[in-house]
């Protein structure tokens, strides 16, 4: 018995002690709804509240390997915005509205085609997801008219959601045919994103810090077709194994 009492002690306090140090936040949770009418709650510093913003170069890479590989190392979800009369179509009819007038003024629509005289039409959100969970980017499909008797001109953009920025355009302009050689149409746009590039052919450009994603520009055609878009990878284009360039090496 006396050995049990000289033991007694020291595993009490041990347990004690243990339980102080492992006892999980839910109980503390309890305990201070029992004795103090309220939540136990820990402060949290500015670095746990912010969320990392990639880079414009880094999510154009995960949209382009996205639609280039997408049983690979991305996955999506896409869900379809509010119809374009529902008062929650708002923000996506306002980013519509915003990126057709940053078109506008980098010189890319004729001046014959004002941005508030289009109709915004809808689309949909999807967002793009590395398989890690480090990156992730969401982007908005939109669609959009100028609305004419004879000649409806089509605007078809991917917007990325947190910048308001266009990174992709689709547009058939019958209405008012472009001036703009391809060549010119991709430099207006990509100067219009502040992007680093480096070209690599007749109106074919390689973006800085975004792994080799190439993009390429087509202007005119007959039928006032204008697109700048995401094509593929350096690597796969030239048969090259670099990560492309990066904005200090150009």
């Amino acid at each position: 018995m006396r050995d049990l009492k000289q033991w007694a002690l020291p595993a009490v306090t041990v347990l004690a002690v243990l339980g102080a140090v492992l006892l999980p936040r839910q109980i503390s949770s309890l305990r201070d709804r029992s004795m103090l009418g309220a939540i136990h709650t820990e402060a949290l510093s500015q670095e746990d509240l912010s969320v990392r913003e990639l880079p414009l170069p880094e999510k154009l890479e995960l949209l382009g390997r996205a639609i280039r590989y997408p049983d690979l190392e991305i996955f999506s979800t896409m869900q379809p915005l509010p119809a374009p009369r529902d008062p929650d179509a708002q923000q996506a009819s306002e980013a519509f509205f915003q990126s057709a007038a940053l078109l506008a003024d980098w010189g890319i629509l004729p001046e014959g085609i004002d941005p508030g005289t289009l109709e915004f039409q809808g689309g949909s959100r999807v967002v793009y997801v590395r398989s890690d969970g480090y990156q992730s980017v969401s982007l908005l499909y939109l669609q959009g008219i100028r609305p004419a008797d004879d000649e409806q001109d089509n605007f078809w953009l991917v917007v990325d959601e947190e910048s308001g920025l266009p990174v992709w355009i689709d547009c058939i302009l019958r209405s008012s045919q472009t001036d703009l050689t391809s060549e010119d149409l991709g430099t207006r746009f990509l100067a219009g994103l502040n992007l680093d590039t480096q070209q690599r052919g007749p109106a074919l450009w390689e973006i800085c810090d975004a792994g080799g994603l190439m993009y390429s520009a087509q202007a005119g055609n007959g039928y006032g077709r204008i697109c700048v878009e995401p094509i593929g990878f350096a690597g796969e284009l030239f048969g090259e194994t670099s990560e492309g360039p990066t904005s200090e090496g150009t």
